[in-house]
């Protein structure tokens, strides 16, 4: 079963946003890995972040993505090249996508962490950020 990589650079940060320590007493962002790659890989195609991955780890199999997840990444790769049709059935492809996106959509997600203001939530900053006409952040 394939696996979904990170950027060795963004784990710790995608474990933070998760609160993937074992402590149930913290308030999680999210509530998994995969949940954060879903954001990352969202903000990744809403900001046109696509960037290739360096140094990276594996997170999670694919088999924890939900049938919805890869519609979505699906209809990505279709937006991107409607000559894509026939890549649909090519999982490799589909998740290196994604990956890719998620890689661009954690920078920007990272960027705005660093720099919301401390009573501001995460969730706060990334929604102003969605909401910037600027895609590139």
């Amino acid at each position: 079963m394939p696996r979904i990589r990170v950027e060795t650079e963004h784990h710790e940060f995608y474990r933070v946003l998760a609160r993937d320590d074992g402590d149930a007493t913290k308030h999680k962002t999210f509530e998994t890995m995969k949940d954060v790659f879903m954001v990352a890989f969202g903000f990744g195609v809403a900001k046109g972040q696509r960037m290739q991955l360096g140094s990276s780890r594996e997170i999670f199999d694919d088999g924890l993505l939900r049938a919805e997840d890869w519609d979505v990444i699906k209809a990505t790769v279709l937006a991107e090249d409607e000559q894509a049709l026939a890549s649909l059935e090519d999982v490799e492809q589909l998740i290196r996508a994604a990956q890719e996106y998620a890689n661009g959509g954690i920078r920007v997600m990272r960027k705005e962490y660093l720099a919301a203001q401390p009573e501001e939530s995460l969730a706060a900053a990334l929604l102003q950020s969605l909401a910037s006409p600027d895609k590139r952040s």
